[in-house]
């Protein structure tokens, strides 16, 4: 598993010439990352009396933001995977109609899974940086700045892996399919960029 490796050799994995991990593993990677650092603004934040009155609901961002992070991390892998299954798919035989047949509808669900993983990693990054909204809102202000760059990251990190999205579904046939996938990148990438213009508005505010 490569979320086990080290971050030097998970780095070097990437910039390596193979296909996996690629930026769908990468995003998700982000992804956690910024999950972690609204994570450690929530435990900067707990236990402080200066923040008394918001504990109940920072120790609710943490909760939530944990989920993501693990979440993610486990996307990390399962994004390789999927790839590799789409070009497992491409090396099936192919030396009669049967076996034609047999390659084409692989390919198309290896093409739908390898969609579908990146956006989910996509929507979970979209949690990530509304939790990361209200923990600039409410956390501590000594670190704003983590919480600021949380929303940074995750809204980097949502665009990357729709990105996958995105050339995953140039290869399948599925019109309704490609339609509804569409149609939710479009929505999760205007939601985004809101999300973040606000959090850079209460980062600004907090310096």
């Amino acid at each position: 598993m490569m979320v086990k490796e080290s971050v030097e050799e998970f780095i070097q994995e990437l910039a390596s010439g193979m296909p996996t991990p690629g930026g769908g593993s990468a995003a998700a990677l982000g992804g956690a990352m910024a999950a972690s650092l609204a994570e450690m603004v929530c435990n900067l934040t707990i236990g402080k009396e200066k923040y008394e009155d918001v504990q109940e609901e920072v120790k609710s961002e943490k909760e939530k933001l944990v989920l993501c992070r693990e979440r993610l991390v486990e996307i990390v892998d399962e994004d390789a995977g999927a790839f590799d299954r789409v070009m497992e798919a491409f090396r099936m035989p192919k030396g009669n109609e049967e076996e034609k047949e047999r390659r084409a509808a692989a390919i198309q669900e290896a093409f739908k899974l390898a969609a579908s993983v990146p956006m989910e990693t996509a929507e979970k990054c979209m949690e990530v940086l509304e939790h990361a909204v209200v923990v600039a809102g409410i956390g501590n202000k000594n670190s704003i700045t983590d919480a600021g760059s949380s929303a940074l990251l995750a809204h980097a990190s949502l665009n990357a892996a729709l990105l996958n999205v995105r050339i995953n579904l140039s290869g399948i046939k599925d019109e309704g399919f490609v339609e509804k996938m569409t149609a939710r990148v479009k929505e999760l990438q205007g939601r985004a960029d809101e999300k973040l213009a606000y959090a850079k508005e209460i980062v600004e505010e907090g310096l």
